[in-house]
């Protein structure tokens, strides 16, 4: 019996150390891609993705540089329907493409430059800064709730914080930070 139990918790300790590992592992994996491949990846953040790459900012934030990206929700840019228009205005025909200054200034509305996790705004706090875009953002730690007010007073709340890429961090967020006029 004694054997059966020091094989049954080698078992178990083999079991919890190989699922850290592959944790590990697909951590080490995101670390290693940028940040809109990491955003390709997500589960529900594939819109905002090619919404970076439609308005060739993608290019510029793969390149060099640290960069935090609060990426809305698929949800959260379908709820945006008024920025379809201003964003990717119609062309001759049915075609949509990027207006060459609104598309990227919308982007960069959600993107700073530099790499900021959770752990860098402490309970209670409340930081003000600018995006790439040139937007004042203010971002408040309410009781472990973050949320970020936007251009024209939008608001949106972290959903999912802290994920790494290997030249910045995302934080998924539950609306886009641009209000309708």
């Amino acid at each position: 019996m004694r054997f059966g139990t020091i094989a049954a918790r080698l078992t178990a300790t083999i079991g919890i150390s190989l699922a850290a590992l592959a944790g590990l592992a697909s951590n080490a994996q995101a670390q290693n891609r940028n940040c809109v491949d990491t955003l390709m990846g997500l589960d529900g953040g594939s819109r905002f993705a090619g919404v970076l790459a439609l308005t060739h900012v993608a290019e510029d934030i793969k390149g060099a540089g640290y960069f935090t990206i609060f990426a809305p929700t698929d949800a959260a840019i379908g709820a945006a329907s008024f920025l379809a228009d201003r964003i990717f205005p119609m062309q001759s025909g049915s075609q949509r493409q990027p207006d060459p200054v609104l598309g990227p200034a919308a982007v960069n509305a959600h993107i700073l430059d530099g790499r900021y996790t959770s752990a860098s705004l402490k309970p209670g706090e409340t930081v003000t800064t600018r995006t790439r875009a040139g937007n004042q953002i203010t971002v408040t730690n309410q009781e472990g709730k973050v949320t970020i007010t936007g251009y024209g007073g939008a608001t949106a709340t972290v959903v999912r914080a802290d994920i790494p890429c290997a030249n910045g961090v995302i934080h998924v967020i539950d609306h886009v930070l641009i209000r309708d006029r």
